[in-house]
């Protein structure tokens, strides 16, 4: 029937009665596009339980720009993580409840349900695999920053031994230190001494202070943190590896996780996510292809 709809147009048919007119319309309506009021395929994904409740609680810790901060209200979120989450609700018709909280809870709290996901730049590795679901949408990696005044490190890893390094706890930042420091003991050199804060103001706190030589952060803050800090920064690449960051989801709920990748794929479609990562200025970590658990699916 589709194919005589449009067979008939292309051959030039005569329509000698009203009613050959309407059957011949009809065939080309079957096969014209759903309308735009007809469900996307994201919503369409969603647990029914989400889809009537109209709300998703989502967990994240405000206080990483560019990922997520507060803006001066103290009360709005602002960052690519929050363009990304009100993104994806509204191609999923619903509206995302955001809660700030210390980044060691977030995972804890999607496991027990509290919130539907957390997004908060979390790394995705093999080990959180095992804990929730990742939907993955960006890359990252980790440099180091040092006041400019008291700078040493280069790109070379063993150029950090023997120093005092700061990263918040609960992070891939305290892991990455501690390979260093291994690697230091190898060879032959004096380990780090690393430091771990509840939060990451407090990291910088640490670094301002002078009480640590240098931190861990992602390379997507370079751009905030040297404009907000109270002293010059320098940053240096020291050949920390790419992955991949991602929302979580408790492992249970694998209908919601393909619902968020299929509204990220939506994203990607109609230019909304490049839009936004060239907004925040950070297109070089761009993530053409997201998708759940890629630290072991790659």
């Amino acid at each position: 029937m589709r194919d005589a709809g449009f067979a008939m147009l292309r051959r030039g048919a005569r329509f000698p009665t009203v009613s050959g007119l309407l059957v011949a319309l009809l065939a080309v309506a079957w096969c014209m596009p759903l309308s735009a009021a007809a469900p996307p395929q994201a919503a369409s994904l969603l647990p029914a339980d989400i889809r009537a409740a109209g709300i998703l609680t989502l967990a994240t810790d405000a206080h990483h720009p560019p990922c997520e901060s507060f803006a001066e209200d103290n009360r709005t979120m602002i960052g690519f993580e929050p363009d990304i989450w009100n993104a994806i609700g509204a191609r999923l018709g619903v509206k995302i409840v955001p809660v700030s909280i210390d980044f060691d809870g977030l995972i804890p709290g999607v496991q027990s349900g509290r919130y539907n996901l957390a997004m908060e730049c979390m790394s995705d590795d093999t080990q959180r695999e095992k804990q929730v679901t990742f939907i993955d949408y960006a890359y990252a990696t980790a440099v180091v920053y040092e006041l400019a005044s008291t700078a040493s490190a280069t790109s070379d890893p063993l150029s950090l031994c023997g120093r005092v390094a700061a990263a918040q706890i609960g992070t891939d930042f305290v892991a990455s230190l501690e390979h260093v420091s291994q690697s230091c003991i190898a060879h032959g050199k004096a380990p780090l001494s690393i430091r771990q804060f509840p939060s990451n103001a407090a990291v910088l706190l640490a670094l301002y202070a002078r009480r640590v030589d240098f931190m861990l952060n992602d390379l997507d803050a370079v751009s905030e943190l040297k404009k907000n800090a109270p002293a010059p920064l320098k940053v240096t690449d020291v050949g920390f590896p790419l992955f991949t960051v991602g929302a979580v989801v408790k492992t249970a709920d694998i209908g919601l996780a393909h619902a968020l990748l299929a509204a990220l794929q939506e994203l990607h479609a109609d230019g909304g996510y490049a839009a936004i990562m060239k907004k925040w200025d950070i297109t070089a970590l761009t993530l053409k292809n997201p998708g759940i658990n890629l630290a072991s699916a790659r």
